[in-house]
């Protein structure tokens, strides 16, 4: 059987030969089904059922049978408080196409091809009028289907792909818009269970991104599922490829092809050879290389290894611009403007919080994101459904107003609110109203890191010394001085420094009068400069800790007075880390930690990775 998967269905309502050559592309490979993928029409008329009668004349033309499938944009006028009665499109769809419903399964005799339809959202939850969206009875539908024939592999076919999928995402646009995922503003996590639970379900086609074939992470496996990316037949292409799908299935096996509409051929770009019997890629003996496969390696009596790692936005994160919101999700706030917020275990970002100034510094506090730029300072809560900013015209954050001075450095107040330091004071702002009536700190150099720990708070200058203030004397107590960077935890503090051109880390522990002395390795780190040296220093617990140093990142083994390098285990230059925080009411054997790099050799884009800490 041969089956061609067409993306979305755009059309240039100024450009019918494109299309027109791209049917005739399909008829040329006599499929015995094709599978659009929804987004029907051009764009006066995407979203009515005008649109889809203007696709259905060019796919009458190939002489196959169809089974389309509903996508984001075929809903945006019924979506919400959309104008169009509910049902419009799908009533539509069923009887154009004569299906018995918009979703759905087709059954052969050795395998089973199923169809998920976007649906209209409802008024009461309609944050993104674009989601690609399915109700509760779509769902479980499908689920019981699934339990109908079990050893029967399936295919599955839905506009957008399933959350924790790896497939490549378009940062700017759908990762930016919270529609990326099925369902990614209501329940995307079902899906991923779907494909968890059922090994049945061997392929997985979407599209919705509009980009090509050829990407390193056009193809994923994950849970023993095969995700394809489906691109697009028209000018409506993001990387300049138009392409569609081709499933070849015999007794003998399975191969994935791409058709290109440029070339006016087959290709094997992108493509998928298996050959063995369908049903046995449920045996998951036969998986293609995982570019976020974990990585380990070994520190004496501890194993590191790297359990997770996602794509972040299209720029590096800025310095300390990594801040965990729970033991599961991470905000990265970089170069470019966004602050995203991030799900590596799950290689999804979920969305954004600002869009606009690179932002200066972040916290996180009182269940809100403090940010601080241009002079402003505000905050959004994390708990709002509302606090993603989908499009660059709208306000961020929820509460905003002028700072006294430029904030350079954030940090969470233990009893609520946030430390702000800015280049010539420290002073808590105890609300996310902004009222500050308490002391305020003079300082003598520009800060570059504060940290609270217990009731004090921490400020590192950029002339390289360390003040402990109490937030209540007049003044701080000098602590340290020449350090590249420090950090403080639970009353311990550490910081990095050069003696007499040796690096190394001086670990000071509460209620212990020496500090224990870690060297760096000397051969990686001899042409460090300190005057031009970016640091930062992370404590794990009372037993480790990890260093940034230009880019470098060294895990620190306080028991073993040992440090080790693992910047080679991972990809690309680093530019800032982080301590995690621990799984809600466990008792973890182990601490993690995440590390924000500018590019994977690979992917080629900047990566959040996560990670792992146990004993070897």
């Amino acid at each position: 059987m041969r089956i061609v998967v067409i993306g979305d269905f755009h059309l240039d309502q100024d450009d019918d030969a494109m299309t027109a050559n791209a049917m005739e592309d399909i008829a040329h490979c006599k499929p015995d089904l094709v599978v659009p993928l929804g987004d029907f029409g051009s764009k006066p008329l995407t979203g009515g059922i005008e649109g889809m009668h203007e696709v259905k004349r060019f796919l009458d033309s190939i002489p196959a049978s169809m089974r389309p499938i509903l996508g984001n944009h075929d809903l945006q006028r019924e979506s919400g408080t959309g104008p169009q009665p509910k049902g419009t499109m799908e009533r539509e769809l069923v009887k154009l196409f004569q299906l018995e419903h918009p979703y759905g399964v087709l059954e052969y005799e050795h395998f089973r091809l199923f169809f998920a339809s976007t649906e209209p959202q409802p008024a009461d939850s309609c944050y993104q009028v674009q989601e690609c969206y399915a109700t509760e009875q779509q769902f479980s539908w499908l689920v019981n289907e699934l339990k109908k024939r079990p050893g029967v592999p399936v295919i599955f076919f839905t506009h957008a792909p399933p959350i924790g999928c790896g497939l490549r995402t378009v940062p700017y646009v759908h990762v930016k818009s919270t529609n990326a995922y099925l369902d990614q503003n209501h329940d995307p996590y079902r899906w991923r269970q779907l494909y968890s639970d059922f090994p049945e379900i061997v392929m997985w086609f979407s599209a919705h991104y509009h980009l090509g074939h050829g990407h390193p992470d056009s193809h994923t496996v994950r849970s023993g599922t095969h995700f394809f990316m489906t691109g697009v037949h028209s000018k409506f292409t993001r990387d300049g490829n138009r392409q569609s799908r081709i499933i070849d299935i015999t007794d003998e096996g399975v191969e994935v092809l791409t058709l290109d509409h440029i070339q006016r051929t087959v290709t094997q770009e992108g493509g998928y050879c298996h050959r063995k019997p369908l049903y046995s890629l449920m045996e998951g003996t036969e998986e293609p290389a995982n570019l976020a496969a974990p990585a380990q390696l070994s520190c004496g009596d501890k194993l590191l290894e790297r359990s997770a790692v996602c794509s972040v936005g299209e720029q590096p994160a800025i310095a300390q611009g990594i801040h965990p919101l729970s033991s599961e999700r991470y905000i990265v706030t970089t170069e470019e403007g966004y602050s995203w917020e991030v799900e590596p275990e799950s290689e999804a970002v979920i969305g954004t919080l600002h869009i606009g100034a690179a932002l200066k510094t972040i916290a996180v506090a009182d269940e809100s994101l403090w940010m601080a730029w241009d002079g402003h300072i505000g905050n959004t809560a994390l708990d709002s459904l509302w606090r993603f900013v989908r499009k660059p015209e709208q306000e961020w954050p929820a509460r905003k107003w002028l700072a006294e001075a430029p904030v350079e450095r954030l940090t969470a107040h233990p009893s609520g609110g946030v430390w702000a330091a800015s280049s010539g004071a420290v002073r808590r702002i105890a609300n996310v109203q902004g009222d500050s009536n308490s002391a305020v700190l003079n300082l003598s150099a520009e800060p570059s890191k504060l940290v609270a720990s217990q009731e004090d708070v921490w400020i590192l200058g950029r002339d390289g010394r360390l003040w402990r203030w109490d937030g209540t004397s007049d003044e701080a107590m000098q602590t340290a001085e020449r350090l590249a960077a420090f950090d403080a935890q639970d009353g311990s503090w550490a910081g990095i420094t050069c003696e007499q051109g040796t690096w190394s880390v001086h670990v000071h522990r509460s209620g212990q009068t020496e500090a224990v002395i870690v060297p760096l390795p000397e051969s990686e780190i001899s042409a460090l400069n300190e005057s031009t040296l970016d640091a930062d220093l992370v404590l794990l617990d009372d037993n480790s800790a990890v260093a940034l140093l230009n880019g470098k990142v060294y895990y620190i083994d306080l028991t073993q007075y040992a440090s080790y390098l693992l910047s080679e285990n991972g990809g690309g230059t680093a530019t800032a880390i982080a301590r995690s925080l621990p799984r809600s009411g466990a008792q973890e054997p182990y601490c993690r930690f995440a590390v924000s790099r500018k590019q994977h050799p690979v992917l080629g884009r900047p990566q959040l990775e996560l990670w792992t800490v146990r004993n070897a």
